[in-house]
């Protein structure tokens, strides 16, 4: 339990306990003094226990509430005292001090310009004095008595005022959040309270009577608000909340305005004196703050449409600007295809002359025969050439794709027969990097689909199997019916695909960490191929990690070909 609440459960307890004395007994006074007291020492301790960053407002918290014991206890041993006796000497000087130290708490906090949240505050209090005035200090002036005794009278009344003033700066900060705020508020509260039951009818106060209550509560609170570890915040440096137009603000102002008429309404019908001056000069005050606070929001929504036309005018400009930088990308990635693609079919021709006449020099009936030698490096110039020219019907094919022109030209076909020729094709790849190639199926499996595009499907997701499975590895292709259509699947024992690249694998150029890293040779589109001829047949392809290690490549192709495929749709990487 922390400190805060173990005062609470102590001292509440114990004001209950006073009652349970005579009144103006010596037990009540000893127990109405130590709680002033130990409320004091509580809150020296907790400066030393919490050291917040500003001390200064706790230290005069404890001044002034010691300036209140003493005047408790001078009240106490005082018999028939004058007026002004010395009790009202401390008991007066200890609200300034309190009053200072919620000012000096509130300007800590910090924040932006507080000027609005100060108008607020002083509209407050100046309502507030305003009733001190004609309840309270305008009768303890006029009343019968000395003049020392009209100042005393109206003086407490007055110390009031001020004590309210540091408390509604105060409130203004964005510390009330806090426990310990709360816990000042209760105290300050309790001795306003306390103040302003007495201040109505002095003459009937007797020591022991039920006021005391407030005033005890109020030391009671003081002390838990210093133990709570929540009053190292109210010290802190902190941004204000943004000042709303919000419905307390309003109903304050509102209440400061209607306090004039209400208060000479009801003096009016009290028949007491309208003391017209004070009204009048304090009238002027809360309407001229009210007229500035008002002026001050009419300000800042001013600024506020301002800066949102601006904002709306920047976005507009950002927005065209982004309509013009978009059609320009369009333009560079139209013609970047038209390039890529009048380029490939350029070399497509000198690419396939090439390939013709190294395969005719490379036949044995050339003559003369060539050495070993030269036939090697023929042969390497064969290898690039084909690899090359592969490479060039793969940019075609794309710029078919980006141009809406893959045709396709489907007829009834066994799938499990296609699945079984391509790996049959592809075995002699396999076994010379020492990689078992099966092929698992055996019913025909019929589907709707274009021969020569299925076929370099298959040949595009086994030769990508054989190309990322090492030496020793295994590569099973399987062919099923499915409920709404067949299923083809290519497994592998290869090197797998890293987090997150089971997406990213269909995507035009994309190349995997383990292709990177292993510097395996590739362009980055046989499995962009593979999905848009996917795509094409109304099928959908995927990619998952194999148990154990690997990937697995999984097709799902409909039984028949949709009447409107996917084939026209652009893809973009």
């Amino acid at each position: 339990m922390s400190a805060s609440r173990v005062y609470l459960a102590l001292g509440i307890p114990l004001i209950g306990i006073y009652f349970a004395f005579p009144a103006g007994g010596t037990a009540q006074s000893v127990i109405y003094e130590w709680l002033g007291g130990t409320a004091v020492l509580a809150i020296l301790y907790a400066v030393r226990l919490h050291r917040p960053e500003k001390r200064l407002p706790w230290l005069l918290f404890a001044a002034g509430n010691a300036l209140f014991v003493i005047g408790d206890v001078i009240s106490d041993l005082l018999v028939n005292p004058t007026v002004p006796s010395p009790a009202d000497v401390f008991y007066l000087a200890g609200y300034p001090l309190i009053a200072v130290a919620l000012l000096l708490l509130m300007l800590s906090a910090g924040g932006r310009d507080r000027r609005a949240a100060l108008t607020d505050a002083a509209i407050f209090t100046l309502g507030f004095a305003l009733l001190q005035w004609l309840f309270l200090m305008g009768p303890g002036v006029r009343g019968s008595g000395s003049r020392a005794e009209h100042v005393v009278g109206a003086l407490y009344p007055a110390m009031d005022v001020v004590l309210l003033a540091g408390f509604a700066g105060f409130f203004v900060s964005p510390a009330w959040r806090t426990p310990a705020f709360r816990y000042l508020i209760g105290a300050v509260l309790a001795l306003l309270l306390g103040d302003e039951i007495y201040g109505l009818d002095v003459s009937e106060y007797a020591a022991g009577d039920w006021i005391d209550f407030t005033w005890m509560l109020s030391y009671v609170l003081w002390a838990a608000a210093a133990l709570h570890p929540s009053m190292r915040e109210l010290s802190k440096a902190r941004r204000l909340p943004a000042l709303r137009v919000a419905g307390g603000r309003i109903a304050v102002l509102a209440a400061a305005l209607v306090t004039v008429p209400a208060a000479l309404l009801v003096q009016q019908l009290r028949h007491k004196p309208l003391d017209v001056y004070v009204v009048v000069a304090i009238g002027a005050a809360i309407s001229l703050l009210v007229v500035g606070r008002l002026t001050g929001i009419l300000r800042a929504l001013e600024r506020i449409r301002t800066r949102e036309r601006a904002a709306r005018a920047l976005a507009e400009e950002a927005q065209n600007q982004l309509s013009e930088q978009n059609a320009q990308l369009v333009e560079a990635d139209r013609l970047k295809d038209e390039f890529v693609a009048l380029i490939s079919h350029d070399l497509r021709t000198p690419l396939t002359s090439i390939v013709g006449y190294v395969e005719l020099a490379l036949e044995d009936e050339v003559e003369p025969p060539l050495d070993e030698e030269r036939r090697s490096y023929l042969e390497v110039v064969s290898r690039s050439a084909e690899r090359l020219l592969r490479l060039v019907d793969d940019l075609l094919f794309i710029a078919r794709i980006q141009a809406d022109s893959l045709a396709l030209e489907p007829k009834e076909l066994d799938l499990c027969t296609l699945a079984a020729q391509s790996v049959e094709e592809a075995r002699p790849r396999a076994d010379a990097k020492n990689v078992t190639l099966s092929f698992l199926g055996s019913a025909a499996v019929m589907i709707e689909a274009d021969k020569g595009r299925i076929f370099q499907l298959l040949d595009n997701l086994i030769s990508n199997a054989i190309k990322f499975t090492p030496e020793g590895g295994r590569i099973d292709v399987r062919v099923v019916s499915g409920r709404d259509g067949v299923v083809l699947e290519v497994s592998d024992t290869g090197v797998g695909l890293a987090p997150g690249e089971a997406e990213l694998v269909f995507d035009r150029f994309f190349r995997s960490s383990s292709a990177t890293a292993q510097q395996t040779p590739g362009t980055g589109l046989g499995l962009f191929i593979a999905r848009a001829i996917t795509e094409a047949h109304g099928g959908r392809i995927s990619a998952a990690a194999r148990e154990g290690s690997g990937t697995t490549f999984r097709v799902e192709l409909q039984s028949r070909l949709p009447e409107s495929s996917a084939a026209g749709a652009e893809l973009v990487a």
